[in-house]
């Protein structure tokens, strides 16, 4: 296994190499590109090739996500020696299919974000990819579009590390009873575009104690972007994406059986946002899939406590080089 000299960011030097080596390497090697979906959704995307890849790494964020919350990492698999690719899916950062209310997410169902990563891979990431394996790195909601696009389309990449991976919504409170009530409340009364019930917009006033990242640090740099940029100010979900991220969990399990590449799972100890049984279902359809766990992270491994964190990128980037014969 090659062992690489990446500097791991800490807490205290975090934001001065963000704002100097980071900003650098983003001004020299990062380019920009936009697609036009079958629908007419232009989608917005990042890219940055590395000189000499050994493989391609394509990368889907989490709900409300955007580029900004992942230039620290991407920066970390370039230094490993990968060409990365990065969707900003629709709803989200300067893609299309915003609502008025422009911090609403909404989708119809998860196909649709897998026909749209579909049309990323064949429009951009394949041409540019040639020979070179594919490897997806998806977390959260990505984690879900992920799983779902890899048991629709099993031979487009050669492995995927899912992070945090929404296999199944955490709904707390709401029993299966209290959702159906919601889905024909939302049908009756038309709202499937309106913001759910317990949600709100956008709020300029940081919460870092009630967020899912333990790092301060991240927490200020995405939310500083927030603030200066309207675009990455996604913030609740619409009816109707709250019914298509319950429902993709049976959309997932049904074809979860036809992926036949690695897969890794991550998975932290502190999640409130995903159900851990999730991942269970998930491994036994996908017997060849492996666990790690961060007992002491939440939700956003990439931003969790030092330790964690440090090991968690670590790790991903081992697991892709294994993936790649590395």
């Amino acid at each position: 296994m090659i062992e690489h000299k990446i500097h791991f960011l800490g807490e205290k030097d975090y934001i001065p190499v963000m704002e100097t080596q980071n900003r650098l390497w983003r001004e020299q090697h990062v380019k920009n590109g936009k697609i036009t979906t079958r629908d007419g959704i232009k989608l917005n995307y990042y890219y940055a090739e590395h000189p000499n890849p050994k493989a391609v790494v394509v990368i889907l964020h989490g709900y409300c996500g955007f580029w900004g919350k992942y230039h620290e990492f991407a920066w970390y698999l370039w230094q490993a020696g990968y060409t990365i690719f990065f969707l900003e899916q629709r709803c989200h950062g300067y893609s299309g299919g915003k609502l008025p209310e422009y911090d609403v997410v909404h989708i119809d169902t998860f196909d649709t974000y897998v026909k749209d990563l579909r049309e990323f891979m064949d429009k951009v990431v394949m041409p540019a990819s040639g020979k070179l394996p594919r490897l997806l790195l998806a977390h959260s909601m990505g984690g879900a579009v992920g799983a779902l696009f890899l048991g629709t389309y099993p031979r487009t990449f050669s492995g995927a590390v899912l992070t945090s991976p929404m296999l199944k919504l955490h709904t707390g409170k709401m029993t299966p009873r209290r959702i159906e009530a919601l889905r024909t409340y939302m049908k009756m009364t038309r709202s499937q575009k309106k913001l759910c019930f317990g949600q709100h917009h956008f709020d300029p006033e940081p919460e870092f104690p009630n967020s899912s990242t333990l790092s301060k640090a991240r927490y200020m740099y995405f939310f500083r972007q927030r603030i200066f940029d309207s675009h990455y100010r996604t913030s609740a979900p619409s009816f109707g994406w709250v019914m298509a991220a319950v429902d993709v969990t049976g959309l997932i399990m049904k074809r979860a059986h036809r992926i036949k590449i690695p897969v890794t799972l991550m998975q932290s100890g502190i999640d409130t946002l995903v159900d851990a049984a999730g991942f269970s279902e998930f491994m036994k359809r996908v017997p060849q899939a492996r666990l790690i766990r961060y007992e002491n992270a939440k939700h956003e491994l990439f931003n969790a406590a030092s330790k964690e964190r440090k090991q968690y990128f670590a790790d991903v980037i081992a697991q892709f080089d294994r993936m790649c014969g590395q």
